[in-house]
This record gives structure tokens, C-alpha cells and sequence, in this order.
């Protein structure tokens, strides 16, 4: 893994500008911007992950949407679970009137499912790089769920999944809120500018997880 070329890779590209000018402004339409810009950096990451010299793609508006579409659905499948447990365990809690007894019992279901849910976020935080890597690879909402090969690639190279969970934590913690000294276009500079050193850890660790302690990767 190469952590530092996560963030100069872009510059190595003649033609970076062009290219991420138009990705940049789409991030400006509600919603349907946000699908389309996850789309083009998930061909980021594939780029990556085969290894091409430049791998900023040009911006494909309708195609970039249809894979953005897919990271949304991946993601709120996943993140559901978190929806249906709080709905059933706070649920109770809004709903006791005047028992003591009823209200101390949904307090302690409550805490015991907060606990839950963090625990399963926790998980998310380890999985979901992993899984997004897959989807961006292979374009197949299945390719989503495949735990069998999601979770041999943690076991492969586990560390390399690491530095992208730190990648992402520097980006969101850091880089981002960089951009806000500058109003809000800098927050969105910076913003995007994260999410492209995400893409590129991500697609070095599909890349280094696919034999065990990424024997045979290449170097980036």
C-alpha cells in the first residue's frame, strides 16, 4: 500500500483539471448528484485496482448514476438493519404511559439495543470498504453481498482495509472540514478531494487482498 500516493495521484494525470471539473459542479445537484459522483468514483476505484497509469476516468453522467444507484441501494440495505432495531426498541419506550415499571423495562431495552447498534456499526466501519471495493470491481449489486469473497479479502489483508478506514477517517475528520476556512465551495473542493484519496486506498486493498499479505500486488 502506498499511502501517500493516494493524494498526489491525481496531479500525475495532464488532463486532472478537465477531468474533475464536471464531477465536481454535478455535486451541486441534490440527490441525483450525489448518486452520479459515487458512480464515477467507484470507477476510481476499479481503475485503481487494475492498476492503470492514469485512473481518472471522463465523467459518463447516465452510466456514473446507474452505479451510484447501486452504492445507494448496497448502502441502505445494509444500513437497515440499524432502522428496523431502533424502530423496535425505542418504539416501546415512546409508547409507555404511566408504568413505572413499563418505562424502566423500555429504558433498559433501549441502552441494551443502542449497544447493539453500535457494535453493528462498528462491523459496518470494517465491512463496508471492502464491500464498496467490490461493487466498484465487479458493477454487480450482488457482488455487494458476496461474503464469501468480501470476507476472504479481509482475511487476505486485513491491514490494507485498515489504511483505508484511516484514509476515510483523515478525509472526514480533517481534509474536509479543511475547505470551510473558505466558505462553501472550499468545503466542497475538499470534500470531493477526500472521497478521490478514499477511492484510491480502496482500490490499492482490492488490489493487495487478493492473495494472502498481498503477495503479487503491484506497487502503486
Amino acid at each position: 500500500m502506498n499511502f501517500a500516493k493516494a493524494f498526489t495521484y491525481i496531479f500525475d494525470d495532464q488532463r486532472w483539471l478537465e477531468k474533475l471539473v464536471i464531477p465536481l459542479l454535478v455535486t451541486l445537484i441534490p440527490i441525483i448528484g450525489w448518486m452520479v459522483v459515487a458512480g464515477y468514483l467507484m470507477r476510481v476505484t476499479r481503475n485503481v485496482a487494475e492498476h492503470q497509469a492514469e485512473p481518472l476516468p471522463e465523467l459518463e453522467f447516465g452510466a456514473d448514476l446507474g452505479r451510484g444507484f447501486k452504492v445507494f441501494v448496497a448502502n441502505l440495505l445494509y444500513g437497515l438493519p440499524i432502522v428496523l432495531v431502533s424502530l423496535l426498541l425505542f418504539l416501546p419506550l415512546a409508547l409507555t404511559e404511566n408504568s413505572n415499571a413499563a418505562t424502566a423495562f423500555a429504558i433498559i431495552l433501549a441502552i441494551l439495543g443502542g449497544f447493539a447498534i453500535l457494535l453493528y456499526a462498528l462491523f459496518m466501519t470494517v465491512l463496508m470498504p471492502a464491500v464498496n471495493a467490490n461493487l466498484a470491481v465487479k458493477e454487480r449489486i450482488g457482488a455487494a453481498f458476496d461474503f464469501k469473497e468480501i470476507f476472504r479479502m479481509l482475511r487476505n489483508n486485513f491491514t490494507a482495509w485498515l489504511i483505508v478506514i484511516g484514509g476515510i477517517l483523515l478525509g472526514s475528520a480533517i481534509i474536509a472540514p479543511l475547505g470551510g476556512i473558505v466558505l462553501v465551495i472550499g468545503a466542497i473542493v475538499t470534500g470531493f478531494y477526500s472521497q478521490l484519496i478514499v477511492a484510491h486506498l480502496t482500490g490499492q486493498a482490492y488490489a493487495h487482498s487478493q492473495t494472502p499479505g498481498g503477495q503479487g500486488a503491484p506497487l502503486y
